[in-house]
């Protein structure tokens, strides 16, 4: 007889009843942003000196630092522990508008969204449309009757606030 864990889903919708607050939130990604800032700043700096023939080898280390290992980092931590670390600290979860656990799928499409386009954009296009594109992704979370930024309206995936990380449910939540 195997001792499965119980299906986290039902106490989930029990406790994301409240939506993120914004300043948890923009903590919780400056949080995250330096936790990939800590992997990829070193990894650039190794990798965008000149090789021996004289080319630069940095545009495609870029791409993959900035547009594609941020987004898979949040969506294995979306996936494995419906938050990340910054969220986790900020006591918040992502959860499916319905209020269960967040799929595959919808923490792909969260995570391209809210890294790789931004990160596309500013290797691409002039400053002050990369401005504007960071803005519109993700300033639609300060709207009171929202309270979700665009990778979430994508996804169909809402944050919400399910206390500090000392509470315990909050604990038992995300692991």
């Amino acid at each position: 007889m195997t001792d499965e864990p119980p299906d986290p889903r039902p106490a989930i919708s029990a406790v994301a009843s409240r939506d993120a607050p914004l300043g948890r939130r923009v903590f919780a990604k400056l949080v995250d942003l330096v936790a990939i800032a800590v992997v990829a700043v070193p990894v650039l700096t190794i990798t965008a000196r000149d090789d021996h023939a004289g080319g630069v080898r940095f545009p495609l280390v870029v791409l993959i630092a900035y547009a594609a290992l941020p987004a898979l980092y949040e969506a294995h931590q979306l996936v494995r522990f419906g938050a990340t670390p910054g969220k986790r600290l900020s006591g918040l979860l992502v959860t499916t508008n319905q209020g269960t656990s967040i799929t595959p799928l919808a923490a792909g499409i969260r995570s391209v969204t809210g890294w790789t386009i931004p990160a596309v954009a500013a290797m691409l296009l002039a400053r002050p449309t990369v401005l504007g594109v960071i803005v519109v992704t993700f300033v639609s979370a300060a709207i009171p009757r929202w309270h979700r930024d665009l990778p979430d309206l994508f996804a169909r995936t809402r944050v919400c606030f399910v206390g500090d990380i000392t509470d315990e449910a909050h604990t038992h939540q995300v692991r």
